[in-house]
């Protein structure tokens, strides 16, 4: 098979090459969280030749997003677009070379094997630890690597985990941070300039991977404040021997069978609620015609109820996905959007 001219920078690079940039071609990688990391990430491996990209992501673009989501416009806001889809939808405009798969579903213990099936890397583009949770417990016991990264602020942290190679997400960090316990960027606000450093360093990660250069990763965890100008390698040394995950392959995240938890999503002032199934969108839109203004568009049923008033005073507005979950936004308690869901969607 020719080599699309489109690469020939990135096969000059030493250590890739033709048969690097084949590999890289043949190549899985599924993001996780197409928010500020998943997108730059995604636009930086459409790019280089990735041959097959998954996005799976729960939520829609809002204007808030724009400032540092790089594959949204303003129109994808206004029209409440799913990230996945939309996202999508913009890198088959700039390589339709490759396979760009989309998956508008909150990621699970439940679903997890469906949609990763047949990947050869995980990148982390999420904003929840407990997800991230799963997916080290998937990465361990699949042996994929799996790139994780976080930032918040200026601030942030990258690793790349090498199943049987270095230390796993619960070698360093045991157990998720409670509830509550950690800055967002509802409170820490973020810089597009900061998650660039954290997708570049993934991304980099990424193809040394796929061209065959896996011996080129570093077994480090970054940390860096780009506000400050700091930056710093902590070795990470080898897979813990106590560690539940990777030593003990005890698997507890991937394993559970509990229920997501409704969640505040980032920013957005509005709450997530989990769906148990399937769900008739046509059908729902008949039942709550007479309580407000609801339109489909592809697997999303949006509208706004008339008789909710959101916290600036607005109706809140009720997103149902195909997958049975709910999006109310307008309101940060958690109580109130469960009440909401049950009193139009019901259980």
């Amino acid at each position: 098979m020719t080599i699309s001219d489109r690469y020939h920078r990135q096969r000059l690079v030493a250590d890739i090459g033709d048969d690097g940039q084949h590999a890289i071609g043949k190549g899985h990688v599924a993001i996780v969280g197409v928010g500020a990391l998943g997108c730059m990430s995604a636009d930086m491996l459409t790019r280089a030749g990735v041959g097959t990209i998954t996005l799976i992501d729960r939520d829609i673009v809002e204007f808030t997003n724009l400032q540092r989501q790089v594959l949204f416009t303003e129109e994808d806001a206004k029209n409440h677009q799913p990230k996945a889809s939309a996202a999508a939808e913009r890198l088959k405009s700039i390589n339709s070379e490759i396979q760009i798969n989309s998956h508008v579903e909150d990621l699970t213990s439940k679903n997890i094997d469906r949609l990763l099936e047949g990947v050869d890397i995980i990148i982390d583009g999420l904003d929840n630890f407990n997800t991230r949770y799963i997916l080290n417990d998937y990465s361990v016991k699949n042996k994929i690597p799996f790139l994780f990264a976080g930032v918040i602020g200026a601030s942030g942290n990258v690793m790349t985990i090498i199943p049987n190679a270095t230390p796993c997400l619960r070698c360093l960090f045991p157990e998720p941070p409670p509830a509550g316990s950690q800055e967002t960027c509802d409170t820490a606000g973020v810089i597009a300039p900061a998650i660039g450093i954290a997708a570049s360093c993934q991304c980099s990660d990424a193809i040394k991977i796929l061209s065959n250069n896996i011996n080129r990763v570093s077994p480090t965890l970054l940390v860096f404040d780009l506000w400050n100008t700091q930056s710093s390698r902590f070795e990470t040394g080898c897979p813990n021997e106590s560690c539940e995950c990777c030593s003990k392959n005890n698997y507890v995240f991937l394993q559970s069978n509990s229920s997501p938890e409704a969640a505040v999503l980032c920013g957005q002032n509005a709450v997530q609620i989990p769906g148990t199934g399937p769900i008739d969108l046509e059908q729902l839109a008949c039942r709550l015609k007479s309580q407000g203004s609801f339109h489909r568009t592809g697997p999303i049923l949006r509208g706004a109820l008339n008789e909710e008033l959101s916290d600036e005073g607005n109706s809140v507005v009720l997103l149902c996905f195909e997958d049975g979950r709910a999006i109310i936004h307008g309101t940060n308690d958690v109580g109130r959007a469960k009440a909401i869901f049950a009193r139009f969607i019901g259980n």
